[in-house]
């Protein structure tokens, strides 16, 4: 195996790169490398902040005055019905799963 180091491996890609690319097409190419590093960058920051957005919780419906008092996983989806229902303000008292729904539904799209 060849005995190279860190700082010969760069002098040899560079060489590379001129030889196939061209020395006057050189300082277009590494443009291009950087614009793709910086993009990559400004996205990695964007969803960097997103996930932090919804880890504490500013991108769900605590911002409206929504609170879920779910402390574990619930038994049905009657269950997840009437929790989701009476955060909202709504009794769920004597109505079916498709009226529940409904007014769930309506209750969201008015706070929006």
């Amino acid at each position: 195996m060849l005995n190279i180091g860190a700082s010969e491996w760069v002098i040899i890609i560079l060489l590379f790169l001129i030889l196939i690319v061209g020395s006057k097409h050189l300082p277009g190419l590494a443009r291009g490398i950087g614009r793709a590093v910086g993009e990559y960058e400004r996205t990695r920051t964007s969803i960097r902040r997103e996930l932090e957005k919804i880890n504490t919780g500013s991108n769900t419906g605590i911002e409206r005055g929504i609170t879920m008092p779910i402390k574990g996983p619930v038994e049905s989806e009657r269950a997840k019905l009437e929790v989701v229902a009476q955060a909202l303000g709504i009794d769920p008292n004597g109505l079916s799963d498709d009226e529940l729904k409904r007014l769930i539904h309506e209750r969201l799209g008015s706070i929006r």
